[in-house]
Formats: C-alpha cells, structure tokens, sequence
C-alpha cells in the first residue's frame, strides 16, 4: 500500500542493518551451496536422479528439466524477445500453471495509503470504508461498475480511476501465459475448488504505521467470497489482534497451505495489502540491481521477504491447469512475481493498444533464477531430500 523507503528514516535504519545481515548472510549461503555438476549429475548418475526428480515435482518438472545441459557443465542459454517462439516455448515449460498479478505501481513507483476512500464512491456494502489502498479501491471500483471486463478494460478503468483521484502510480499485470489482453478477465471458475490468502499489515504501534490496509483485506474478502471463493478455504493475516500475526514465518508458512496439493481445475488468490521494499539484489540476478520484497510485521528482526523467495514459494510449485491470481497493494510491487509477460498500463502503452493485442514479452524476465532454482532442486534430490524450500 505505502512505500518502505518513504518511511521514517529510523525504520529505514533498523531495515538496512537487517538487509546487510541478509545479504551477508546469502553470500555464505550461495557459496555453501554452489552446486557441483559433476557429483550432482554427473558419472551417469543424472539421468536417475532427473527422471526420480521430474516424477515428483509437480510444478517443478519443467524448471528442472530445463538444466539437464548442467550435466555437461553447460548453463542453458537464456531464451531472447527476440526470439518470440523459443522465449514463448521455454516459458510455458518453465510455468506450465496460469498465474496473474496486479500490482499497484511499477517497481521504481510508491503506492498510495487513501486516509478517506469514500471519494472512490464503491457501494456501502463493498466493505468497511475508511482509510484503504488506492490499488485495492481501484480496482475494486472498476470490477464493482464493471464485472466482466476484459484484461484491458480493467487496467485501463483502474489506470483512470487512479488519475481522476490524483495518483500518478501505473497499474501493471505480469503474467506467466500470453494472454490475449482483449479476453475476458474470469476471477473463478463456477466448477473449480478454490483457496485464498488475504494479508493486510497496518505495523501498528510502529513507525511508518499504515491505516487502511485491514479494510482492503475486510473488502477483497468480501467481493471474491461473492465471486465464487469459499469463505471456509480462506486465511486472514491481520496484526489486528484478532487473526493470525502476520509475521514473515506465517506468511511463508501462508504462501506454502495456499499452493499445498494445487492440482488442475484449482482456483487460488493472494491479496496483499502493506508495505513493499526495494532492497540490494543478493545474488546478482536482477537487471536493476534491486531485488522488490514484502515487509511482515516483524522485518526488524526477520528481515523481508524478497521477490526470489516469493516466487520460488508460490509461483514454482504450481502444476499445470492452476489458476493463480495475486494483487499486490504496495510499493515497488511491479515485477515482484518476475514473471515472463507483462503490461504497464501507461499513457503510452494504453494508446497504442490495438484489438487482438497479447500480453508483451517480459524482456527483464529472470532466466537465471529459474536455473538456479532448477539446479537447486536437482541437488535436493541428489542429497535424498525432496522438499519445495530449495535455495535460489
């Protein structure tokens, strides 16, 4: 909802020493565990443990099949734009699931905490009112005047909505399929089996406390209860006393039960509603040096939770055949999924948007973090452990 790095600069202070900590400690960890190819695959010994591997990943099978090469001691060639049909090809094996996010503003962007939302005029039976999220009430709007908008039609709705009330923030939907941009955007599937995640951080009695964030939660968990979600498969985060804290171990531990036996046919949905960071990219594998994070309640002391967590908890594990949509209400959030599609709603764009339109080709979409993650996974199974925590 608000931007970290506006914060006061004390909070900034306990951050950056937890940062460094962090990255310290990455190092170490990186070089623990660099994989050696020839022990992991070698000696005729990958093959196995490729076929052991790929029988039980679930989502991970493309990810890791893409490293057999490592085998030879080579790293596959990043896929190229330039190169639509094999960048398409190596996509759709890498992210065999359908997952989508809207986030509030792009990665260099701050998105804005609404004291009074009632100017956005969404129904009185939309939710709590108050203070709220421009991101969440955006598009709460546009969905509420609108409820079967094509994914255009509600990025744009949502970008003017976001002007008419003075915020410059761009809207932006990254996505791991090319969707045709003039399809019509579908919450839930009648038929499916569904779950939700729904997190909102105030930081109360913290400083750079946030005001608005439960009631985006409170009014996200309305609408999608009355748009197909089952209210009993549904976790709240709330630092309101009440629901469950959320501190970074919940979250992760939030992230793991939402994918937890996806199988085809799942409808799954994260909403996010707090502070987002932008912190020193740990490992090298950022093409603007910064790696986008959630802030728990507890970051002074656990740290945040980067974007290369995020998506090896939630987006990698996903099979085919499920359906994940995410909304992230904070800042630095446009590419906090890194996925390989994406659109800024933006003056530009949104004027030479023609009919038939796909989503674009992410260009900046980070292959080496899906090879690491392969690898990693490769070396779990090669060491007799299985589990999804693999080391990026």
């Amino acid at each position: 909802m608000d931007c970290f790095g506006c914060c006061p600069k004390a909070l900034q202070a306990e951050a950056e020493k937890v940062a460094a900590n962090e990255a310290q400690n990455a190092m170490s960890n990186a070089s623990k565990a660099a994989p050696n190819t020839q022990n992991t695959m070698g000696a005729g010994g990958g093959n196995s443990i490729l076929s052991q591997a790929l029988n039980s990943a679930g989502g991970m099978q493309g990810i890791m099949s893409m490293v057999q090469s490592l085998s030879s001691g080579q790293m596959p060639s990043p896929p190229s734009i330039n190169n639509p049909t094999e960048f398409k090809q190596k996509a759709a094996q890498a992210l065999p699931s359908e997952v989508h996010m809207f986030s509030g503003c792009r990665d260099e962007q701050t998105s804005a905490d609404v004291y009074d939302t009632s100017s956005f005029g969404l129904p009185a039976d939309s939710g709590p009112g108050g203070a709220g999220g421009a991101c969440t009430n955006s598009i709460m709007l546009a969905l509420t005047e609108n409820p079967n908008p094509t994914w255009i039609e509600l990025l744009n709705r949502m970008r003017t909505i976001l002007k008419e009330k003075g915020f410059t923030q761009v809207p932006q939907l990254s996505s791991s399929k090319e969707v045709a941009m003039d399809s019509t955007f579908q919450l839930a599937a009648a038929s499916s089996s569904t779950k939700a995640l729904l997190i909102g951080i105030n930081y109360v009695g913290q400083q750079g406390e946030l005001r608005g964030c439960h009631n985006d939660v409170l009014q996200m968990k309305d609408y999608i209860a009355k748009n197909g979600y089952d209210p009993a498969s549904m976790r709240v985060l709330m630092d309101d006393g009440s629901n469950m804290v959320p501190n970074r171990a919940n979250i992760l531990d939030s992230i793991k039960w939402l994918v937890k036996d996806a199988k085809s046919g799942d409808c799954l949905f994260m909403h996010y509603s707090g502070h987002g960071g932008s912190m020193k990219d740990d490992n090298g594998d950022e093409a603007d040096g910064m790696d986008e994070t959630m802030v728990p309640v507890d970051y002074a002391s656990a740290g945040q939770i980067r974007d290369d967590l995020i998506f090896q908890e939630l987006v990698a594990p996903l099979p085919q055949g499920v359906k994940l949509i995410v909304i992230m209400d904070c800042c630095h959030s446009g590419t906090i999924l890194d996925l390989p599609f994406s659109f800024k709603a933006n003056d530009q764009n949104t004027q030479n948007y023609t009919n038939g339109m796909t989503l674009p080709m992410n260009g900046n979409f980070n292959w080496q973090k899906i090879f690491a993650l392969g690898m990693s996974m490769l070396k779990k199974y090669a060491a007799g452990t299985s589990g999804m925590s693999a080391t990026v």
